[in-house]
């Protein structure tokens, strides 16, 4: 028989069938070889898994899980402020108390997703730093390390995740081994750039002054390659971050799993809360890992530098270097001058805003509703009928709620810019000063307007409305005319010269944003499904039968107690009360939200150059455009706010008040470009020294009082 035409078998070699006869057992080979390690080599396995299932038990289901949820947001604001800066250690508060307030069962996979991410870095610093050391002094480890690290980066993480699944099963644990093999390389790199990048005359100095090796590297290569060492420690968590979805498949906690149930279950809530929730972590995350003055772009562009420079993250520090360098040259230049001095023109207005800022604050404390609740009437019901006789403050539930808490901050912010100017002008944080305190007292005054034009509910007895009200409303208006005063004196400029085209990015973010509130004028502000709300006369009559057949009949109980689950469940998704924007059966916030966001774009037109490219208006009209936008904003976020926390069971705010508050924000985003530019007119040491009317002239005015400004 020739071998041309058959098998032994018979079978041609032109049949596919016969590649059967020639297997190579390598499947075979493998699981022999797990199955030996896994019944021979358990000691070696559970020594590996140790560290890793000690920090997840600690750090997570200890810690984490355990403590109070105010006391994990703390904790992270410290761990920023001392890590970056005060900016980012408010903006972690906000973000973590967002995803505490989705819900508990999303705070508790919050702080397994800090936990998870966190033991990971910990993981890959622990391995990867000395690794790194070891390769950047040594040639020969570098040598064998690098190929190693091209194989874990060019194999998909998909191969390499079955062995650990197979050694250490399904859980958290093999999911944190395998995002660590993925994370890890990018830090060996980048640390052993940052060693070899050591000038050697500086390492050939220490070592000529008798410096032994170990004082050689910590105290000369250590410090010099730090920003290429906090570079890999932030490219790793961006990493660890990408993995938590291949994580969520190998049965790890976290927000990965809430993800993955979504999309497994067509969840809508689901899957939109822990996505926000996701997000915020992975932003906070990535915001306190970045290096000292390293830009923050997105967290998406991030991560995507992250994976698409994974095998030679050496080329990101080329932006950070520039970024840096840009920095120091700025910083040098400003060695030799002083913020302008508060004037004697701006003094009037900074006295007004103050008087209406006390206003406000003094407000929040004195009586805002009384015998029933505004707001809080439509989403619970003990509102409506049993608070005769009694009155509430701006802080109360049943009062002002979160209309009280933001006047509150506005007030606030307003004098704390106040004192921030008059004490440290042009220092501290950015938005304590002249254009901030202008968009505090704009969000105090709108947000005030709105608790007082909004329609009560259909209460037994109408809500009363207190003095603090109308406290808030003159404070908050006193506030904007004193800003206003101060800000057409105060003396600022551009950092750069502003584009001297019309921003039609701006008119159109206006137009946008009016689309978006017409929209959510239309859509849902409440939903309103509770049983006494939906169920008729009739559907009550028959639910007391069904109990009373119940008692009756215990042996049916469960059939009865079902078909009044089905009967509740039936009319609460038919029968469901829908309250739109502009229902005179509801607030009517739509409509108001609306007309502000009309009279927005007017000042986003006139702002955006159309009427004068003149920088200093263009200015003034992005801090009235800034608080219109955060008027609009505040007040959808307080009528949420306050829903959400005096409510009754099956009563929600509607998609509309956030479509809304969605509008609010592109309006306030749209006049940020202009509002970074702008800061307090410095003075340098070249200069002669300038007065207050030379300080003045370069705001069009004349002031007769001529202080001398300070110099140094």
């Amino acid at each position: 028989m020739e071998l041309a035409q058959a098998t032994d078998e018979g079978k041609s070699l032109n049949d596919n069938g016969v590649l059967d006869e020639f297997l190579i057992p390598f499947g075979e080979w493998m699981d022999q070889a797990v199955d030996w390690i896994a019944t021979r080599a358990t000691g070696a396995l559970s020594v590996i898994e140790w560290p890793f299932q000690f920090l997840l038990d600690l750090i997570v289901d200890d810690i984490l899980v355990k403590v109070p949820w105010w006391t994990v947001v703390v904790a992270m604001m410290l761990v920023a402020w001392l890590a970056q800066n005060g900016k980012v250690a408010i903006f972690t508060g906000v973000a973590l108390t967002t995803c505490g307030l989705l819900g508990t069962e999303y705070w508790i996979e919050t702080a397994k997703t800090i936990g998870f991410i966190g033991v990971a870095v910990i993981l890959c610093v622990i391995v990867g730093i000395p690794i790194g050391i070891a390769c950047g002094r040594i040639d020969g480890i570098w040598q064998v390390v690098r190929p190693v690290l091209d194989a874990m980066q060019v194999v998909h993480s998909f191969v390499y995740m079955l062995p650990f699944i197979y050694f250490w099963g399904i859980g958290t644990v093999s999911a944190t081994m395998v995002t660590m093999i993925f994370a890890v390389p990018p830090l060996i790199r980048l640390t052993n750039l940052g060693i070899r990048q050591v000038p050697e005359d500086v390492v050939e100095a220490a070592r000529a002054y008798g410096a032994p090796e170990r004082r050689v590297l910590t105290d000369v290569q250590l410090p010099l390659a730090r920003p290429a060492i906090m570079t890999g420690i932030n490219q790793t968590l961006l990493l660890s971050i990408s993995m938590l979805g291949i994580a969520a498949i190998m049965g790890a906690g976290g927000l990965g799993r809430l993800l993955f149930q979504a999309l497994s279950t067509q969840s809508v809530v689901r899957g939109t809360s822990a996505g926000l929730a996701f997000f915020l972590v992975a932003v906070v995350l990535d915001r306190i890992s970045q290096r000292d003055g390293e830009s923050t772009g997105g967290l998406f562009r991030r991560i995507k530098m992250a994976w698409a420079h994974r095998s030679d993250p050496e080329t990101l520090l080329d932006e950070a270097e520039a970024a840096k360098a840009a920095a120091v040259e700025e910083s040098k230049k400003q060695e030799s001058s002083y913020f302008a001095p508060v004037m004697a023109a701006e003094r009037p207005g900074i006295m007004v805003a103050g008087v209406g800022a006390l206003a406000m604050v003094v407000s929040v404390f004195l009586t805002w509703t009384s015998n029933a609740g505004k707001i809080s009437g439509y989403s619970r019901r003990v509102d409506q009928l049993e608070l005769e006789g009694q009155s509430f403050s701006g802080l109360s539930a049943s009062g002002g709620s979160w209309f009280g808490y933001l006047v509150l901050v506005a007030g606030l912010i307003i004098l704390g810019s106040i004192a921030k100017v008059m004490l440290r002008p042009g220092r501290g944080l950015r938005w304590l000063t002249t254009d901030g305190a202008a968009i505090a007292a704009f969000i105090g005054f709108l947000v005030a307007f709105g608790h007082f034009i909004a329609a009560p509910s259909d209460a037994a007895v109408d809500p009363g409305q207190g003095i603090g009200v109308y406290l808030a409303l003159l404070g908050g208006l006193v506030a904007v005319i004193g800003t206003m005063m101060w800000i057409r004196v105060a003396p600022h400029s551009p950092l750069h010269p502003l584009p001297s085209g019309v921003a039609w990015g701006r008119v159109i973010s206006g137009v946008i944003a009016v689309v978006f509130l017409t929209i959510g004028m239309f859509s849902a502000w409440s939903f309103d499904t509770r049983s006494d709300t939906v169920l008729s006369a009739d559907d009550l009559a028959r639910i007391d039968e069904l109990k009373a057949q119940a008692v009756a009949d215990p042996a049916n109980a469960a059939v009865y107690a079902a078909e009044i689950t089905t009967l509740q469940t039936t009319q609460q998704t038919n029968a469901k009360i829908i309250l739109d924007g502009r229902t005179s059966e509801g607030a009517g916030l739509g409509i108001w939200a609306l007309v502000l966001g009309v009279i927005s774009l007017g000042v986003a037109v006139l702002s955006s150059g159309l009427a004068g490219l003149d920088d200093r208006f263009r200015w003034v009209g992005s801090t009235v455009l800034a608080g219109m936008g955060g008027g609009i904003f505040a007040i959808c976020a307080a009528w949420i706010g306050t829903l959400a926390r005096a409510t009754d069971p099956n009563f929600v705010s509607g998609v509309g008040s956030f479509i809304a508050l969605c509008a609010g924000f592109f309006v306030l985003a749209s006049a940020r470009p202009v509002l970074n530019e702008f800061r307090r007119t410095r003075v340098y040491a070249d200069e002669p020294a300038r007065t207050d009317a030379a300080l003045a002239a370069t705001v069009d005015l004349t002031v007769d009082e001529t202080e001398p400004a300070p110099v140094g």
